[in-house]
């Protein structure tokens, strides 16, 4: 448990974030009911001046960040998370997207001012591009879309770089950054059945099982035109759009898009799942702290 918690302090470090003692059960689940052994384990990790506490927060000794940037990060983060569950609501226009979780820095708590939206958008089976290609349309012309790779663009704009199905809902590896990452996942909106099958795939990273977690997360139903559109394109017609006009499309523009990236990191085009991850510094840090699992990988 002691190394669990000095990984655990190293991978905030990271992200410049202190944690509270709440935070601390909640992002390692094999703390759950063991208050005065993780009580202890901190104390020790005090003494031996490793870890510090600061007004109800815990941090590495001699981080550059303290109690009060933590504070000031967290109420940036509620403006902008105001600004996300807003924009939340037109996902329930979009077809065959099925859901919405948030992701990245914003999920992580470690925001900036010019900090986007990053999502995983789970669509149905068939129908990546179709999906993907409504999706961009509908926040280009809302303005809510990170059009390019520029700071300058990213503040507040959502940036579609993750998109599955549910062959692709688990992702590998299972280290610490993914751990962390999966567990700080907030919904945003969709249909709770597929909410719930992402989490119950994701059931090493002890997520919760019950119900789908909705701190932010937009109730509202499908929309008519959401409807529409999809029986429109659930059959040959949507399988023609989807095979001879999406895809091809899609393709040929990723193929270019991706030869003019420097790729240092993690990049995903096919049927099942589109990501694009160029720069993982986060994940290649950890990559060689395995968590204590019992799924086993699956290649």
């Amino acid at each position: 448990m002691e190394i669990e918690i000095k990984n655990l302090f190293t991978f905030y470090d990271v992200l410049g974030r202190p944690l509270t003692l709440i935070e601390i059960f909640i992002h390692l689940p094999s703390l759950k009911q063991n208050i005065q052994e993780t009580r202890r384990i901190l104390s020790k990790l005090i003494r031996e001046k490793i870890v510090i506490e600061e007004d109800g927060f815990y941090r590495l000794r001699g981080a550059s960040y303290d109690s009060m940037s933590r504070r000031k990060q967290d109420l940036l983060g509620d403006m902008k998370w105001k600004k996300l569950v807003k924009l939340s609501r037109w996902f329930r226009y979009v077809p065959f997207v099925q859901f919405v979780v948030a992701s990245g820095s914003l999920a992580f708590g470690n925001v900036n001012a010019r900090s986007d939206f990053d999502v995983v958008v789970g669509v149905s089976s068939g129908r990546m591009f179709t999906a993907r290609y409504f999706l961009l349309a509908l926040f280009s012309l809302l303005h809510g879309r990170r059009m390019d790779d520029a700071h300058e663009s990213s503040p507040d704009k959502l940036c579609f770089n993750h998109f599955v199905t549910p062959d692709t809902y688990e992702k590998l590896p299972h280290n610490t950054y993914r751990l962390q990452l999966y567990r700080n996942t907030i919904p945003l909106w969709g249909d709770e059945n597929a909410l719930q099958d992402f989490i119950t795939q994701n059931v090493w990273a002890d997520l919760p099982q019950n119900s789908v977690y909705d701190t932010h997360r937009n109730k509202l139903a499908p929309s008519n035109v959401k409807i529409i559109l999809e029986k429109l394109l659930k059959g040959s017609l949507g399988e023609f759009v989807e095979q001879k006009i999406m895809r091809p499309i899609a393709m040929k523009r990723l193929e270019k898009y991706i030869a003019n990236k420097e790729n240092n990191g993690r990049v995903v085009v096919s049927d099942k799942e589109l990501e694009f991850h160029f720069n993982l510094n986060y994940e290649k840090r950890f990559s060689d702290t395995a968590t204590s699992l019992s799924c086993e990988d699956c290649g």
